[in-house]
């Protein structure tokens, strides 16, 4: 899957060490990778630790980084990664009460380990996503469709529909919003 140029620049920059441009990946997806990970090990302070690690992890491997691939697989991958390790640690600790907390933590195991898993959520976030795109006015669902789904830039879409930039730049920032809403459950 190849990158939108602006994706491809910022994962060159972190490649080349470039710390604002990691800064900014970490902004944005700090919290998701909290609620992916903390889905799991279902302990706020061990979900912190295991995204903050996977965080620096993504920036001591950096240079190891395919320019041409988005970095988001990447950074979830060694998310997924330390939290089956942390699983593994905590269903054979023996501080961890009662047999039930160790058969949940080997069941999360799985559920990680086992790719449907993967195949359900994006499955279930194609669904909401389309679900939420039908929902969209027209025009502002039809501008959205062409900038990033067809890849246009603003000024094309300005072109092929007869209104400004300025129109385009607007129902674009409706969608975005209005999907915002509508998925937060997965963001």
């Amino acid at each position: 899957m190849k990158q939108k140029s602006e994706e491809l620049q910022q994962t060159i920059a972190i490649i080349n060490g470039d710390k604002a441009s990691f800064d900014k990946l970490y902004t944005s997806e700090y919290k998701r990778a909290l609620f992916y990970v903390n889905q799991y090990v279902k302990d706020l302070v061990i979900a912190q630790d295991i995204t903050q690690d996977s965080f620096l992890s993504l920036w001591e491997k950096r240079r190891y980084i395919d320019p041409e691939l988005p970095i988001l697989p990447y950074l979830y991958s060694i998310l997924k990664n330390k939290t089956i390790n942390q699983l593994r640690k905590l269903s054979n600790d023996k501080r961890v009460k009662g047999e039930l907390s160790k058969k949940e933590y080997r069941a999360n195991i799985r559920a990680l380990m086992d790719e449907t898993s993967d195949v359900v959520i994006k499955f279930q976030l194609e669904e909401h996503l389309g679900k939420a795109l039908r929902e969209l006015p027209e025009k502002i669902s039809d501008t959205f469709f062409l900038s990033r789904i067809k890849g246009l830039s603003y000024n094309d879409i300005s072109e092929k529909k007869g209104v400004s930039v300025k129109v385009v730049e607007y129902h674009v920032t409706q969608a975005l919003k209005l999907l915002k809403s509508k998925l937060k459950d997965f963001l």
